[in-house]
């Protein structure tokens, strides 16, 4: 089986620490190998801190996810597929995450008293650019271990997953999966600002529905199209952790046109404000030598209100239909990163994606599809049967030029963020974390 990119997902939680402003509101995942002094051990020993203004070192949420020796995260719930591969260490492989609005100044903890010094403590140091003033800044947090009397976890849970509702809800969003097709989303809405903390928070509805399609015109041949509703899916195996559930989608495509069929699989990453997904496009055709001009796939969404009320920016080529004279067109020089930014009063909408260098090579670039009319016009086009954009129900679309892609496969990393107020702040936080550092030291 091969990994792929499904998805979509999203939200996030923010919190201050007293006189300390948290660094920001993104998660934060990083390699064992990266604290590498500190693996080796068994993961129920492990704790994370920050120190308070005070000095106080504060236990903080974390979690620690194995990666199998095949790559694939060890999941311990809803199927076996994974659940007994792993070690129980945190080996170099597998990842330690947390989420910014913990990160503390980066002085070590001088007071252990509430929580007891663990015998070995490691410095996580976050370097990053400062929107508001020259220079960068610094936030750490360090990992202890503890051989005995380890103080109690946070109880803090950013996100959640409910297997029989399929919904993962966080404060600032409630995401439902369809459970006819796992790879789309049956709807998504968002927390109002001001409820996140109410026992009954109000949700304002944000998608009405996801879809995706492709369709392959083979030269001197047929058509082949497939959409979420002929793939058969189900979901495999989910983990709930207070940082992240990771839930794992297994998935059929079946060209009975070509006698091919190819099982994937995608583990999509909720965190409480973003979704982390590397991925793999399969492609068992190479595009340029057996596709016709009109060969892509789309990822796309019914928005509920008309995109055209968001100030829409991006620096991705727009989709248009193709023509006959389209070789006569130059194509784009790749960027090694592609984001579109979506904001409106009350909400940030950022999306990044990184292509493989291989994608760069051939200028398989996303291109970007936006229709300027509101969810309840383009959902009359029948969701149980997508078509081509225009004719289906998104207004908003990522589309991929299959006669751009060669064969086999092609790795591709997408990080998705949402947000429930409108923050220049944050959207230049969304856009730099690939400018951050991480260094770590002993520091005991």
């Amino acid at each position: 089986m091969r990994r792929f990119l499904a998805a979509l997902l999203l939200l996030i939680g923010s919190w201050s620490h007293s006189a300390w402003a948290a660094i920001h509101s993104a998660p934060i995942v990083i390699k064992g190998d990266s604290v590498k002094w500190l693996t080796h051990y068994p993961i129920g020993m492990y704790r994370l801190f920050r120190a308070s203004s005070s000095g106080k070192a504060v236990v903080i949420p974390f979690q620690i996810d194995e990666i199998n020796d095949w790559g694939d995260y060890v999941l311990p719930d809803g199927g076996d597929v994974t659940a007994n591969t792993g070690t129980g260490i945190f080996d170099p492989q597998d990842e330690l995450s947390f989420m910014g609005d913990d990160v503390g100044p980066a002085t070590p903890p001088s007071d252990w008293t509430e929580v007891g010094k663990p015998p070995i403590v490691i410095e996580i140091k976050i370097t990053y650019p400062d929107p508001n003033t020259p220079g960068d800044k610094e936030g750490a947090v360090y990992l202890g271990v503890y051989f005995s009397n380890a103080p109690p976890l946070s109880p803090r849970q950013y996100v959640n997953f409910d297997r029989q509702r399929a919904e993962v809800t966080t404060s600032r969003y409630r995401y439902q999966f369809d459970q006819k097709n796992w790879l789309v989303a049956k709807r998504v809405e968002m927390v109002k600002r001001g409820t996140e903390q109410l026992p009954e928070r109000e949700f304002v509805p944000l998608i009405d529905s996801t879809t995706f399609f492709m369709k392959a015109d083979l030269k001197y041949f047929l058509t082949v199209e497939a959409s979420h509703r002929s793939i058969q899916s189900q979901l495999e195996a989910y983990k709930i952790g207070p940082i992240r559930s990771i839930i794992r989608i297994s998935f059929v495509y079946n060209f009975l046109k070509l006698n091919f069929e190819l099982g994937m699989y995608t583990e999509v990453s909720f965190f409480s404000n973003a979704v982390y997904l590397p991925a793999i496009l399969y492609n068992p055709l190479d595009g340029a030598k057996n596709l016709n001009p009109g060969s892509g796939f789309y990822y796309g969404m019914a928005l509920r209100e008309n995109p055209e009320t968001y100030k829409v920016e991006t620096n991705m080529p727009r989709h248009k239909k193709s023509g006959i004279l389209d070789f006569l067109t130059t194509r784009p020089e790749p960027q090694e990163t592609y984001w579109i930014t979506a904001a409106s009063a009350d909400r940030i909408l950022y999306m990044e994606i990184n292509p493989s260098d291989e994608m760069r090579k051939r200028k398989s670039v996303p291109l970007f599809y936006q229709e300027n009319v509101p969810g309840s016009a383009v959902l009359t086009r029948s969701n149980d049967k997508p078509g081509e954009l225009g004719s289906s129900p998104v207004n908003l679309a990522l589309y991929f030029d299959m006669t751009k892609f060669s064969e086999g496969e092609h790795n591709m990393s997408l990080k998705l963020f949402f947000e429930n107020l409108n923050d220049s702040q944050h959207l230049t936080t969304f856009r730099t974390l690939k400018d951050w550092t991480i260094k770590s030291r002993r520091v005991n």
